[in-house]
């Protein structure tokens, strides 16, 4: 897809991934750019100026660059593999694809306008997963674990609910 550019931030040392990824990493295209680890600031503004967060990656834990992503409001296209199966659904919150046509037909209609855009029910996942309400909801469960055997312990939680964990 000659007509994109394509930015791959962060880095792997070469030296631990298999031949063949280090071969296709290795070679040189004029629109594929390895910048590396960059600053706080810089990564909001690659952010910004995306027109699509392309992750095809074969397997992953939780993917926080995702939820970085979707609360940037940008367009993504992930390879559908299981870990994402139950919280982001396809053309619900983001696109999803297995073959490399499809990737490439999905480019094209996210990137052209074509593809409806699912930026605002993305943003709501990754407001859903925010550090706020994750800490929130362990709260919850190291009060109730703590007072399980407590039958008074819902006044406990009732009381710490104000002091909730607010940043957002």
């Amino acid at each position: 897809m000659p007509e994109y550019q394509f930015v791959w931030f962060g880095y792997t040392n070469l030296n631990l991934v298999p031949d063949k990824i280090r071969g296709i990493v290795e070679t040189k295209l004029p629109n594929l750019h390895f910048p590396g680890y960059i600053s706080s600031e810089e990564l909001r503004e690659a952010y910004s100026g995306s027109d699509l967060f392309l992750f095809l990656t074969h397997e992953e834990t939780e993917g926080i660059v995702l939820l970085e992503a979707l609360a940037m409001k940008i367009p993504l296209l992930i390879r559908d593999i299981p870990i994402y199966r139950s919280w982001l659904m396809d053309r619900k919150q983001v696109y999803k694809g297995n073959e490399l046509p499809e990737f490439e037909s999905l480019i094209r209609q996210i990137v052209q306008g074509q593809a409806l855009s699912l930026a605002e029910e993305g943003y709501t996942v990754a407001k859903e997963r925010s550090i706020s309400n994750v800490g929130n909801v362990l709260l919850d469960i190291y009060i109730k674990l703590l007072h399980a055997d407590n039958p008074g312990y819902e006044g406990m939680v009732n009381r710490i609910k104000p002091a909730r964990i607010a940043r957002q």
